[in-house]
């Protein structure tokens, strides 16, 4: 037995294809590692998960998408990745590698103004991902008045947001990869919906220009 990674790679020279394989190494650098001449685009992972046994949950994955292998003896499969992300996650619960420093949080305010440089509430200092107790929280820190130094602290369980039939936020992803989840891959239409976080002048413009768009479309 054997702590490491069960990962999900995809290529886009073959759309429609999964690579489901495993690695006591970083899932990134086995993905490098698939690079050759003979393949036009670099190899992309999708999903991982660190568990406590890799081939077995390995085995388990091939077992159940057996239906769906391109050919015998290859690692790749005919299945969309959502479906592909969603039995990893299954198949890897009961084998997960207990979480260190599970209270742990990420500062995000600096991505988010330069992401946001004209929409972030200039009152908030201190924006977090923060994992506790098995929850992903937004803990959100502001000043009451620009005048005191009071602090307002707020968290949201971000249990609520999710993609399709997936939820975006879990517990057994690393704070920094749901960071990076945050950041990047919401957009400016969720973020006023799901947080806060930006002024009632930018929540009004934003929700104005996707109307129009929609309208326009």
């Amino acid at each position: 037995m054997s702590a490491g990674f069960v990962y999900l790679i995809i290529n886009p020279s073959m759309p429609g294809l999964v690579k489901i394989g495993q690695s006591t190494r970083s899932s990134k650098q086995r993905a490098r590692e698939g690079k050759g001449t003979w393949v036009p685009d670099n190899f992309e992972v999708v999903y991982d998960e660190l568990v406590t046994d890799c081939r077995q949950v390995e085995i388990l994955m091939k077992q159940r998408y057996l239906d769906y292998q391109y050919k015998p003896n290859r690692e790749f499969f005919q299945l969309p990745i959502r479906e592909a992300i969603r039995g990893l996650m299954e198949e890897a619960l009961n084998f997960r590698v207990p979480q260190v420093g599970s209270n742990s949080g990420v500062e995000i305010l600096p991505d988010l103004k330069r992401k946001y440089p004209t929409y972030l509430d200039p009152a908030f200092h201190s924006i977090k991902i923060v994992h506790r107790d098995n929850i992903v929280y937004l803990e959100s820190v502001r000043f009451r008045h620009t005048t005191s130094r009071d602090e307002i602290v707020e968290r949201t369980d971000l249990a609520f947001i999710s993609d399709g039939e997936i939820d975006m936020f879990i517990a057994n992803r690393s704070p920094e990869d749901n960071a990076r989840l945050f950041v990047h891959e919401l957009d400016e239409y969720s973020m006023i919906h799901c947080t806060d976080l930006f002024t009632q002048q930018a929540c009004s413009y934003i929700a104005e220009t996707h109307e129009k768009s929609r309208c326009l479309s």
